[in-house]
């Protein structure tokens, strides 16, 4: 039964692949990333655990079935809510804002960010103590705010709203040099942390929303291949992440293979006293757990989390989260003995499965649909809203597939806020500074694509 349950993760896999579409722009959506995320999660680390022999030490026969055929399903779900969305892409050749005006305010914004975590870095000891020890360890993140060391989500969406402008808007002398330190700052950042969400948020960031929008049309193979690499250099991220900092007290460096093996297999220490950080682990515990206790969170605990989390430190310093409905992390140590480790995330699809159960299939549906909306309304170029919402959504979704769905909330909602200001400013409270004077031209399709996407 497990090599079945093998065959169709894998067989959902390629379906999913082969039904995108380079002609319907789908080389720059979401679905590409789920797909590579699901043959990592659900593919390579169930497959490396049965070669080892650890998953017979680790889980019956039924709970592994299980945890194979409901990312299969789901995986099948979400590419079917994007493919549901035929919808028309129609490029407007100048766009209604003032392109000098969205670059003021990009720039504005991303200067505000890099603020925000200077002023975080100096109060965690100083820019060399704080990337003094790996990931950011020595940074003091209870004793600060989240609105300070965010500032790096400003500083990637202020960059979507400079890019977005200088598709209109020739890039010279210092204009030139803020726009590539924006990014150089973001990748340093990411390196000296060894954090793989930043790093992959801002090469697609940069991917993505420089091809909508110069409307280049991008072929599935170009897309696979780039986030191969991508993919490739997050997982080396991972493995080298003892080794990326500034401090003196340096670990030796692993070889490639080492650093790769640490995120697909399974530590002894993991398999002798059942602590796990692997995904596939915890999320194959979850599920199980979930189907012993018939308890689901129905979402209670997202909205305690939106409606406490936005409430300073310096307000509530010992805010707290009702509880919810859900199984917790003591229910599956004691219904599969298996506990997770500090840190350790299980996937969407069990995050969502303690949710709704099964009906995580209609959510993971709908946010298809609306991926797929969103990426429509976001190449027609005729408002940064959506098109750096759905850049930012892109940014996040490796996060979003490997961790969870409300892992999503902080990032996403935080990096948008600066977008929303413009374009309240640039719609209402100030028309004459951000709108341009010019009538827009007739609109034009995506530049190889035709008008109707089908």
């Amino acid at each position: 039964m497990i090599t079945i349950s093998f065959a169709v993760m894998i067989g959902a896999v390629v379906l999913s692949l082969l039904s995108l579409r380079s002609s319907r722009g789908d080389a720059l959506g979401i679905p590409l990333v789920a797909i590579g995320a699901f043959v990592f999660l659900y593919v390579v680390q169930p497959f490396s655990l049965v070669q080892s022999g650890a998953a017979d030490t680790l889980f019956t026969e039924w709970q592994m079935v299980k945890a194979l055929f409901v990312p299969a399903l789901m995986l099948s779900c979400y590419v079917s809510g994007w493919r549901a969305q035929p919808k028309r892409i129609r490029v407007v050749s100048r766009p209604a804002w003032s392109p000098r005006g969205l670059w003021t305010f990009g720039l504005g914004t991303m200067v505000v960010g890099f603020s925000l975590y200077l002023i975080f870095l100096q109060r965690s000891g100083g820019v060399l103590y704080s990337f003094s020890q790996p990931h950011g360890r020595a940074m003091a993140f209870e004793q600060n705010t989240a609105y300070l060391y965010d500032g790096p989500w400003w500083m990637l969406s202020g960059s979507v709203m400079m890019v977005f402008a200088t598709s209109k808007l020739r890039l010279e002398g210092w204009r030139k040099v803020a726009f590539i330190l924006s990014f150089v700052v973001l990748l340093g950042q990411a390196v000296l942390t060894g954090s793989r969400g930043p790093l992959f948020s801002t090469c697609a960031t940069l991917l993505v929303s420089y091809s909508i929008t110069r409307a280049k049309k991008v072929s599935l193979a170009r897309a696979c291949a780039l986030l191969a690499m991508l993919g490739f250099s997050v997982l080396m991220m991972v493995g080298f992440r003892e080794v990326l900092h500034l401090g003196t007290d340096v670990s030796d460096a692993p070889s490639v293979l080492a650093a790769l093996d640490s995120s697909i297999s399974l530590d002894e220490s993991a398999k002798a006293n059942g602590v796990a950080g692997q995904e596939f682990v915890l999320h194959a515990a979850l599920i199980d757990t979930v189907d012993q206790t018939h308890k689901f969170g129905l979402g209670l605990g997202w909205l305690y989390y939106l409606a406490i989390n936005p409430i300073p430190k310096i307000l509530w310093p010992e805010k707290h989260y009702p509880d919810t409905p859900g199984v917790t992390w003591d229910d599956t140590v004691e219904k599969t003995g298996i506990a997770a480790a500090d840190g350790a995330a299980c996937g969407i699809v069990a995050d969502l499965y303690r949710q709704f159960g099964l009906l995580e299939a209609l959510f993971l549906y709908l946010l298809g649909r609306f991926s797929r909306k969103l990426f429509v309304s976001a190449c027609r170029l005729d408002s940064p809203l959506p098109l750096c919402a759905y850049v930012m959504l892109y940014a996040v979704s490796l996060n979003m597939f490997a961790q969870g769905f409300g892992s999503i909330f902080v990032s996403f909602g935080f990096s948008m806020a600066p977008v929303l200001l413009f374009t309240f400013l640039s719609g209402i409270g100030s028309r004459k500074r951000f709108r341009s004077p010019a009538a827009p031209l007739p609109p034009r399709t995506m530049e190889g694509a035709p008008a109707q996407c089908s």
